[in-house]
């Protein structure tokens, strides 16, 4: 009776040494096939995030908005038109009041009508790489917020993160 037992804590605790090292093996080799938390899924901090604009907003958008987002976007970009009717729709949506210019890159006359609409009052600015190059932008479309004081509060390749900033203020 007293071997039987004895077996019996023997096959417990070797089942015990056996699960706790396949949990460590399992655990040393996800580590190293996941990437740490904080770089899955994320980009680097745009360079002007919290800094002075590189160039005075007047003189871009000849205004004296309070706020200004300016949306980049280029010409040859499949994704910055439904990207933009998409913003468009949520600021209807959310009745958010917002003056934005839209940067075109390398846009012509004939460019800036697809988007155009009835219904906003869309300020489209053509630029040249040298603009894009001057925010540092490397990819379209891509939402830049200046605030007043002309520090940039916002940049990101989408505007989600935008629409809970503006109903905090």
């Amino acid at each position: 009776m007293t071997s039987i037992l004895l077996l019996q804590l023997t096959l417990i605790v070797c089942s015990l040494l056996l699960t706790i090292g396949i949990m460590i093996y399992l655990k040393h080799e996800m580590d190293l096939i996941i990437l740490p938390v904080h770089h899955v899924g994320q980009k680097l901090v745009h360079p002007l995030l919290e800094k002075p604009s590189p160039i005075q907003m007047n003189d871009l958008l000849q205004n004296n908005h309070k706020q200004q987002l300016l949306i980049f976007t280029d010409t040859a970009c499949p994704h910055c038109i439904p990207s933009l009717e998409q913003f468009l729709e949520t600021k209807k949506q959310r009745e958010l009041d917002i003056p934005f210019s839209i940067l075109l890159k390398n846009g012509k006359e004939e460019d800036q009508e697809l988007y155009r609409d009835n219904q906003t009052n869309m300020r489209i600015i053509s630029v040249d790489e040298q603009m894009t190059n001057i925010f540092q932008i490397e990819e379209f479309p891509y939402y830049i917020m200046v605030e007043e004081d002309e520090t940039i509060s916002y940049a990101a390749p989408f505007p989600d993160g935008l629409y809970s900033r503006l109903f905090e203020k």
